[in-house]
């Protein structure tokens, strides 16, 4: 089974990304903060993080940094943002 986190502060994205993905087969695990992610993904593997760019504590941005420094995971960024500036930020992170 594949596993996905999912990196989100929205309860109601939560809710319905996390249904949709289990009844899909995928094990998902789900992070509302920057701290709660990074906690994760010290602890656990995934095989894809989807990731959401605005969180309370901070900018999904740093989690693909760190992420990046120890995995070529398959990043997704979820953002409501259209500006050129994330678009081109996040592609070149990886």
């Amino acid at each position: 089974m594949h596993r996905i986190l999912l990196i989100e502060d929205d309860l109601s994205l939560i809710d319905g990304l996390e249904f949709s993905l289990q009844k899909n087969g995928f094990e998902v695990g789900v992070a509302r903060t920057v701290k709660e992610a990074l906690a994760q993904l010290a602890a656990q593997k995934y095989d894809l993080l989807l990731l959401d760019l605005t969180l309370p504590d901070g900018s999904g941005f740093e989690i693909c940094r760190k992420a990046r420094q120890t995995s070529n995971v398959p990043i997704i960024f979820l953002t409501a943002s259209d500006e050129e500036v994330n678009v081109v930020m996040g592609l070149d992170m990886g």
